[in-house]
């Protein structure tokens, strides 16, 4: 992504990975519309979004490597059981290798979810997972690598989730869900925000920067850049239709094609 430098803190872990802690009380929640500078969207506010769903929203936490000497690229995605249409996704850039590097999906809604890393570029193909060889060490004789099942409770961060089984036979795991392929600078959106009736343009991706304006449902946006993952979120940098000038980053799941 030219003129961004993502910088992650990396931690050395020699210890087998656990399973899953009991939830915990988490921040996790939508990203909040603020209460000034709201444009309103041309024609109809919010007409072409569905209705608002006021849910409480969970997390999935825990580590993600890759290996190899550096890890390209990742899409980090939490995808429902009962329905693989609903999923929450992060993206990760490329990393220097030989680390285990925490993350953090927020804004999930509460379910039963199952967890996968996809390489950026790759389509269909490498994909690594959260399985029980994980927690087995991922030594030769760790051979199950069924998915484990993860539950979102909102209001609540799942932790000990860690991505890092990259060696099941091929065909295993899914491939990567319909919808989950990242937006391009020059795409036409609708801001849609599932849980509030507006989404907070932000100076740069993450919650700690200030909010330049907020946009109604409805109104239209172009992508400039992104994606970005910062917070948890996925973040896309967004012009407001029309006016070139006025352009911040939002967060990936207030925006509808």
């Amino acid at each position: 992504m030219p003129g961004r430098v993502a910088v992650l803190v990396v931690t050395m872990v020699l210890a087998c990975t656990a399973a899953p802690t009991t939830p915990t009380s988490s921040p996790a929640r939508s990203e909040p519309a603020a209460t000034v500078g709201v444009v309103p969207a041309s024609g109809t506010p919010g007409a072409a979004c569905p209705a608002i769903r006021q849910i409480s929203l969970g997390a999935i936490s825990g580590k993600f490597g890759y290996p190899s000497e550096g890890s390209p690229p990742l899409a980090l995605i939490a995808v429902r059981v009962e329905d693989p249409r609903v999923f929450r996704m992060l993206h990760t850039p490329q990393l220097p290798g030989g680390a285990l590097i925490p993350y953090a999906i927020g804004a999930i809604e509460p379910g039963t979810y199952v967890v996968l890393a996809y390489v950026e570029g790759s389509g269909d193909g490498l994909a690594g997972a959260y399985t029980p060889a994980v927690a087995c060490g991922l030594r030769a004789d760790c051979q199950d690598h069924s998915l484990i099942r993860v539950t979102v409770t909102g209001g609540q961060t799942t932790s000990g989730v860690d991505i890092l089984d990259w060696y099941a036979p091929a065909g295993i795991f899914p491939k990567r869900p319909a919808g989950t392929e990242p937006l391009r600078a020059g795409d036409s959106l609708a801001v849609c925000n599932p849980y509030a009736d507006s989404a907070n343009i932000r100076a740069s991706a993450g919650l700690g920067f200030p909010v330049r304006r907020t946009l109604d449902n409805g109104a239209r946006v172009v992508v400039r850049d992104g994606p970005l993952g910062a917070d948890g979120y996925d973040w896309y940098e967004v012009n407001l239709a029309g006016d070139q000038l006025a352009s911040g980053w939002v967060v990936a799941y207030a925006l509808r094609k």
